[in-house]
């Protein structure tokens, strides 16, 4: 599904939630965030705290978060904002999420939490052009994983994936064939096997080497997880 397609079935106004305690960081991010869709609201959050109590109100089409955040000494720390992560993981299973920092090595004792996550979850560094933090939004809103590599360890599979990677490995359905054995829809199949390629650490392959089923059902083969 595109982007404009999963705005077009929002039966509400879409709106991004940015958690950042710089405000001309903030700023840009809403300014580049409604540049992939000018008709939504974008609210600016500078405390983990403010997020609890907005999620209550309001649930948004993404949310962007910086894991420092400036504390009450005016040191810059991550406890919030994990702690918030790990309540967002428990009741918001969901949300579409978008991490901007400059230091994604936080987030290591989360790497379980993440895997499960039924939203798009994407890391994006403050050190990359803005291209790719639009580029990162869109994924998010796709539903997508993103990680980079030294994050990948230890990841779970989710019982849906592994019943995705047995039907693709050992049957060799097509993605419509899966999402009609699992009535789901072919789009949470695509971005089941998108994740699976990423947990897999092949989401680098390069398209002409092979087909990336084969090279799925070869890892999972590697790992014991699919038996020939």
């Amino acid at each position: 599904m595109s982007i404009t397609a999963y705005f077009e079935e929002l039966s509400s106004k879409p709106i991004f939630f940015v958690l950042e305690d710089h405000p001309e960081v903030a700023e840009n991010n809403c300014l580049y965030l409604q540049k992939i869709e000018p008709s939504a609201s974008c609210v600016v959050l500078n405390k983990p705290q403010q997020v609890w109590e907005r999620l209550k109100l309001e649930i948004p089409s993404l949310f962007v978060i910086d894991l420092q955040i400036g504390n009450i000494t005016g040191e810059q720390s991550t406890k919030e904002s994990l702690e918030l992560l790990e309540y967002i993981f428990g009741d918001y299973p969901k949300l579409n999420i978008l991490v901007y920092t400059s230091e994604h090595s936080y987030l290591r004792p989360l790497r379980k939490l993440i895997s499960k996550h039924q939203g798009g979850f994407v890391i994006n560094s403050k050190m990359q052009r803005r291209k790719h933090f639009v580029q990162g939004a869109k994924s998010a809103l796709a539903g997508q994983l993103v990680l980079p590599p030294d994050l990948r360890q230890e990841v779970d599979f989710s019982s849906i994936e592994s019943q995705i990677l047995q039907l693709l490995g050992q049957q060799y359905l097509t993605d419509k064939a899966i999402a009609r054995e699992l009535n789901v829809s072919v789009r949470k199949v695509q971005n089941h096997i998108q994740q699976l390629k990423l947990k897999l650490d092949i989401d680098g392959l390069e398209p002409s080497c092979t087909s990336f089923r084969v090279a799925l059902s070869m890892e999972a083969v590697r790992r014991k997880m699919l038996l020939i």
